[in-house]
Order: C-alpha cells, then sequence, then structure tokens
C-alpha cells in the first residue's frame, strides 16, 4: 500500500512538473519576438490621376527610418522607426530632363528653389527621378495614375554611425 501512494505522489508530481514546464515554455515562446517588427496603418486616400500635371503638390502620409551601427553606445544593431508622415514636397518639371524637388523643410529654412533631380522616366502613368551627391541618393517615383508617390534616400555612411541608413516617405500628391 505504501508503496502505490509513493508511486501516486511520485506521478502527481511529474505531472505537476510536467504542466509547469509547459506552461513556462509557452509563456516564453508567447513572449518571443517573430521579427515582424512594429506596424503602422493610415487609411487610402482619396486619388485622383496627375497624368497632365507638371507640377505636384505632395504630402507624406507614411515615413520610415531605418539605420544601422555597430558602435555599442550608439544602436549597437540595426533599428527602424514608422511614423505618420510630416513632410511635404512640391515638385515641378522643369524640362524633359529635370525634375525640380524643394521640401516643406527646405522652404522653412529660407531656400526658395529644390534639388535638380534628373528624370529617368517620364510617360502618362509614371515619373521617374534621381539626384545624387558623395553623401547622398535620393530618387523619387510617382504613380500619376494614381496619384501617389514614394521619396526614398539612401545613405552610405551616416557620420559617426559607419554603416548605411535610409528612409523611405509615401505622398500622396495633387
Amino acid at each position: 500500500m505504501e508503496t502505490e501512494t509513493s508511486k501516486s505522489k511520485i506521478n502527481k508530481g511529474l505531472i505537476v512538473l510536467i504542466i509547469a514546464v509547459i506552461a513556462i515554455g509557452g509563456y516564453f515562446f508567447s513572449q518571443k519576438s517573430d521579427g515582424g517588427g512594429a506596424s503602422l496603418k493610415v487609411p487610402f486616400p482619396h486619388t485622383f490621376s496627375v497624368a497632365g500635371n507638371t507640377s505636384f503638390a505632395c504630402e507624406s502620409l507614411l515615413s520610415a527610418y531605418i539605420i544601422g551601427s555597430p558602435e555599442e553606445y550608439l544602436t549597437n544593431g540595426i533599428e527602424g522607426d514608422v511614423a505618420k508622415g510630416t513632410d511635404k514636397v512640391a515638385m515641378n518639371i522643369k524640362d524633359s530632363q529635370t525634375l525640380n524637388f524643394l521640401t516643406g523643410a527646405s522652404v522653412g529654412i529660407g531656400t526658395s528653389e529644390g534639388d535638380n533631380f534628373a528624370i529617368v522616366e517620364n510617360s502618362a502613368t509614371k515619373l521617374m527621378a534621381v539626384w545624387f551627391n558623395e553623401n547622398v541618393v535620393s530618387t523619387v517615383v510617382l504613380n500619376k495614375t494614381r496619384g501617389l508617390a514614394v521619396w526614398l534616400k539612401g545613405y552610405p555612411d551616416f557620420p559617426i554611425y559607419g554603416a548605411p541608413n535610409g528612409q523611405i516617405v509615401y505622398m500622396v500628391c495633387r
């Protein structure tokens, strides 16, 4: 009788231990990041064709930024940020090869003329242009059918960070 009671206690103890291990494992598994990161969603804007336009007033809907650094006192890795857009941009096709691109931030500091982007393609459905110097490559891609654009900036080496970084701005243009 004593042996059966001991076996019963051992079995109950094992069952409790197994349940505890499963519960603890489940907790840690549910806390593990799937690498999906944060997400932000904004309503899809009312859009319309801007195919006949030679100038465009654009406002940012969503912006994302990514930067990396091996330095522990900085990011010690690669990190990103997604936020509701705040940028405003004016674009004007000057001629068949040039798109003038002026940001609201530039206007805010007193600039009245934007950067001249080289037009790569300008058709009835899309406008693509690029600007670069030794520190940055900047592109803009406009879907003229929907009036939506993407502005991308890439930097090969952010000062003191020692690694590339980039930004993307999703815009609606009118």
